[in-house]
């Protein structure tokens, strides 16, 4: 019997989803148990799912939970290698040998070859890594937390350096009078947060809005206006829309006056990124990019989404954002109710524990094997959770040994061989390496390369996440409760971090391998204990609303942190410094750098490779390449899917659903072609990461590597490259396509 079609339960347990991944407002779960397992699961009235109180709903995502905790890939016992690298051959072993193993190649490549030859990877914020993580590599002495410039980080820093805040969404959307969805795929990553559902009441309230996206996704639909720009190429879509605003004075004089330095700079620099100059480069008209301007400059306020297409996976993505806050700026939404909300000051944030940056080495930043970031950059502390190396270059340091290489990985809650580009070379390195150990709940394919492979916990076999809400009632706290029994020897990744904290000889850092003192340190700016929590499983109000609500357009506060204490329309605090790629220095104006493939770009190479292709971050029926083991998930996308229009379809012979292969200059893969007309007939249009098989349907996983079907094989990887800030990748390239014959 299927585990979610039996109703019947023995008891109802309460507890939060994790199925997004580490967005922070969670939605709440009553979990049904039956005979000791996991049988149903539907939403919590009592947690403020979507945003609203009393909300019931759930995502796919969030009803499919049953399934990813008895999925057929889980890992259910600590492994060591006995085969070659990438084998898969494994022998079983008990936690204590595990975690002896690792804690003793810890200590010893710390002693011969320094703490820094350690190395974690992370491809975003995650709990565990972000906290844990961090005061183990602190505590060791290392500064290689290997962050993969894909998820919100870059975006915000390119925030903060421009405007100097992290824009929120507005408090009331129905003060808004135009939103511009600028890359931003809130269908699939909004939700958890109610985004969706606030644009749409919005837009019932007569708010306009402007859909900027390759694909027409739903939202788009309900657009005023819909421009599908070619992937890769925002920035050149930005800075015609500050040139036509300065050009025909749709900005705000006063606020430009007092608030923004360098604006004559800027506009003598986007003089010439006139809409004819970005028409051949984005495949929109003139007339589009034009009209688009003005709808920006005459409507007031308007609030600017940016996701993560224009400024964490774009090789420009830093000028992109800078670029797109200075169009906020100049037309005066900065901090306006309905516009660039700043976060309101002060309150409470997520529970978390201190990552003991003092007890790292004084020159901590300068030991970086591959800085995500500029050391000038990193040194000043600009940094959420501490310094980053990045995930790719990082990982070439193993191949290259410059400037020295990484020696002992660990690989926990990240699968590198599909959360970066060019599989086939992080498969060398993982080859290459001395030691691995991962922990993971899912048997992915980086596991076949560690030495020592550990069972994670799902969360609904644990009760160590917290949940945290702002509602219009104050600040609302919940804890994870523990569903069921972990699966056979399945540990969860904060018990993992204690246990080896105290082998290594680190206990006096890690409350001597005690769950109950982190969680009482965690919760103690809340003035809550755990067990408190635990009496209150739907959650609970940990801080009334500020009232009165906090002021807006407090400029000098805001800017405060800028150079002149101003917008930096010319950047003077990143512009002439060093930049990330060696040798050269950042631009004091955003500048359009452009995908490194690309029709307008490189178009000898076009005319082989006609066809552009990208693929989304975020997808309603996956948390990046996990999920796909799941039978009601699966079932909704079985197969590598790639969004072809027609009419590119019938020159080519595809039909809808023939196996297609996709080539680019880089490698090759293979995807089901979906027709779809709400696509430019030059773009395709995919997601990453299909690895993993589904038993119960009887579909088979792709591999990672050429001929399968996962995308980033088909990416360029040239280090020289990145984006010069902050080390994001291009996510787009050509390609030239064929049905595939084969087996």
């Amino acid at each position: 019997m299927s585990v979610i079609q039996d109703r019947a339960a023995d008891k109802v347990i309460p507890t939060f989803c994790h199925g997004c991944g580490s967005y922070k407002p969670r939605c709440g779960l009553l979990c049904h148990v039956k005979d000791g397992r996991f049988v149903r699961v539907e939403g919590n009235p009592a947690s403020f799912n979507n945003g609203m109180p009393g909300s019931t709903s759930l995502c796919a995502k969030g009803l499919t939970g049953p399934q990813f905790v008895y999925a057929g890939d889980r890992l259910r016992h600590p492994l060591k290698r006995i085969g070659a690298k990438g084998e898969g051959r494994f022998l079983r072993i008990s936690w204590s040998e595990a975690l002896d193993t690792i804690a003793d190649k810890l200590k010893e490549t710390k002693e011969k070859y320094g703490p820094e030859s350690y190395g974690v990877l992370s491809p975003e914020y995650w709990p565990v890594l972000a906290t844990l993580g961090r005061r183990f590599l602190n505590v060791h002495g290392s500064p290689n937390y290997m962050h993969s410039a894909i998820c919100a980080t870059p975006r915000m820093a390119a925030m903060k350096i421009t405007v100097g805040y992290v824009s929120m969404a507005p408090d009331d959307w129905s003060k808004t009078g135009l939103i511009v969805n600028w890359g931003a795929n809130v269908e699939n990553s909004g939700v958890n947060q109610g985004i969706p559902r606030a644009i749409l009441n919005a837009l019932q309230g007569g708010t306009k809005l402007l859909d900027i996206r390759p694909m027409l996704d739903p939202l788009g639909t309900k657009a005023d206006v819909w421009l599908p720009v070619r992937p890769g190429t925002d920035c050149a879509l930005a800075l015609a829309f500050l040139n036509v605003l300065i050009a025909e004075g749709l900005y705000d004089k006063a606020f430009v006056a007092e608030w923004c330095h360098g604006f004559d700079d800027l506009a003598g620099h986007v003089v010439g990124f006139t809409p004819e100059w970005a028409a051949p480069i984005t495949g929109l008209t003139a007339e589009q990019i034009r009209e688009a301007a003005r709808l920006i400059g005459t409507t007031r306020p308007t609030f600017i989404r940016m996701g993560n297409g224009v400024g964490d996976q774009a090789n420009d993505g830093t000028s992109t954002i800078r670029a797109i806050c200075l169009i906020a700026a100049i037309t005066g939404n900065l901090d306006v109710p309905g516009g660039q909300c700043a976060p309101p000051p002060g309150g409470l944030a997520e529970p978390t524990i201190s990552t003991l940056d003092e007890l790292a080495p004084a020159d901590l930043v300068k030991r970086l094997v591959a800085p995500e970031s500029p050391i000038w950059y990193q040194t000043a502390g600009n940094w959420e959770n501490g310094p980053t190396t990045a995930y790719y270059k990082g990982l070439m340091s193993i191949l290259t040994e410059k400037p020295y290489p990484l020696r002992v990985l660990n690989a926990s809650c990240s699968n590198p061989l599909s959360a970066t580009r060019n599989p086939r070379k992080v498969a060398e390195a993982l080859k290459k390496l001395d030691f691995m150990f991962v922990m993971d709940v899912s048997h992915a394919p980086h596991v076949d390369y560690a030495d020592i492979v550990l069972p994670a916990c799902t969360s609904y076999e644990q009760d160590d996440f917290f949940a945290v809400r702002r509602t219009a009632r104050g600040v609302w706290l919940g804890k994870y409760n523990q569903v069921v029994e972990p699966l056979e020897e399945s540990r969860s990744d904060w018990r993992f971090y204690l246990d080896l904290a105290v082998r290594v000889g680190y206990g006096e850092h890690f409350w001597q391998g005690s769950m109950d003192g982190m969680m009482r340190d965690m919760l103690a700016p809340f003035g809550v204990t755990p067990d408190q929590l635990r009496e209150n499983p739907g959650g609970m109000l940990v801080e009334a609303p500020s009232s009165p609500p906090p002021e807006r357009g407090e400029y000098s506060l805001l800017f405060k942190d800028l150079p002149h204490g101003k917008v930096q329309c010319r950047n003077d605090l990143i512009g002439g410094k060093e930049d990330n790629i060696k040798d050269g220095v950042l631009p004091y104006f955003p500048e359009y750098q452009g995908p490194p493939e690309g029709i307008a770009e490189t178009p000898e190479l076009a005319e082989e490779y006609p066809l552009i292709l990208s693929d989304v971050h975020a997808h309603r029926l996956s948390q990046h390449s996990y999920l796909h083991n799941t039978a009601y998930l699966r079932e909704l996308q079985p197969y590598p899917w790639l969004k072809i229009n027609p009419a590119t379809a019938e020159k080519y012979g595809i039909g809808d659903g023939d196996w297609v292969r996709v080539e680019s200059p880089h490698g090759w893969s293979r995807f089901k072609a979906e027709y779809f007309p709400g696509i430019s007939p030059e773009v395709l249009m995919t997601k990453r990461g299909w690895w993993q098989s589904c038993d119960e349907l009887g579909l088979p996983g792709y591999d990672v590597f050429d001929g399968g079907g996962e995308v980033n094989n088909l990416y360029n990887s040239d280090e020289s490259l990145y984006d010069r800030f902050y080390s994001q990748m291009a996510k787009q390239t050509l390609v030239k396509i064929s049905r595939w014959e084969g087996a």
